[in-house]
């Protein structure tokens, strides 16, 4: 399944849901959305994962890099992963590689 990228504004606040495997040349389309979110001057940018069952290095890489980016300009990067199952691909990997403790993460838009 090729990613899906959905853009939509809760509370004047861009977020991205990310629908599928973000992989090799879908993670380029994934880069180029969250760019121009980041350069029409959002001070927070939410990227869902609630439905993404993959994310390789590349995808990682994207969004530490926009994570950092943002921060430097006093901006925020937020990560919504609403999938309760505590086994979920995202937040185990998100544990595994201590993203969970680097980027902001919630589970529901409520917490904007």
């Amino acid at each position: 399944m090729s990613l899906e990228i959905k853009l939509k504004k809760v509370k004047d606040v861009p977020v991205l849901e990310l629908v599928g495997r973000a992989i090799d040349v879908d993670v380029e389309k994934f880069s180029k959305k969250l760019q121009s979110a980041h350069k029409k001057g959002a001070s927070r940018i939410v990227i869902d994962l609630s439905r993404t069952n993959f994310v390789d290095s590349h995808g990682l890489g994207i969004i530490v890099y926009y994570n950092t980016l943002m921060a430097k300009e006093g901006k925020e990067l937020i990560v919504l992963n609403s999938n309760p199952d505590g086994r979920s691909y995202v937040r185990r990997l998100f544990e595994l590689t201590n993203l969970d403790k680097v980027l902001r993460t919630i589970t529901s838009l409520d917490e904007l």
